[in-house]
């Protein structure tokens, strides 16, 4: 796998933080800025710090606020409103994703080629082709 031509900024809203670790180390050796947060709490005081992701990779079951209360909140628009990709092992309803309008949803357990190719798709879509109509979806993945 070849590096990208741009680095994404992403935020990885994880609680199990050994996963956290493993797919934050393999993203930023791919030339990625990856941030991970083990709540919503931790993710909001990141965003609100001045960290803009081109890319957000959300778990839903949080300690604390659910990742609906990150989707809910003011803190990503502020941010520029990147595309939110959920990765849950929980089941998601495609129109509770639709709802809180999700660039799409990554199963757990997934392959981490997969997540970076979500990573490097949708994170750095924006940057190259503001106009380009999205790729991915909700299906996509």
């Amino acid at each position: 796998m070849s590096k990208p031509d741009r680095a994404a900024r992403v935020l990885l809203v994880e609680d199990d933080l050994s996963l956290a670790s493993i797919i934050e180390r393999h993203l930023c050796a791919r030339g990625h800025d990856a941030r991970s947060a083990a709540s919503v709490e931790d993710a909001v005081e990141l965003l609100r710090a001045g960290f803009q992701p081109t890319v957000v990779l959300l778990d839903i079951n949080l300690p604390g606020a659910s990742g609906w209360n990150l989707l809910r909140g003011p803190e990503l628009a502020a941010a520029g409103s990147p595309p939110v990709y959920v990765v849950s092992a929980t089941s998601i309803p495609t129109a509770r994703l639709r709802e809180f309008n999700v660039a799409g949803f990554l199963p757990k357990p997934f392959a981490l080629p997969t997540l970076v190719d979500v990573v490097e798709r949708g994170g750095l879509q924006d940057e190259r082709a503001a106009d380009a109509a999205s790729g991915g979806g909700l299906d996509a993945l």
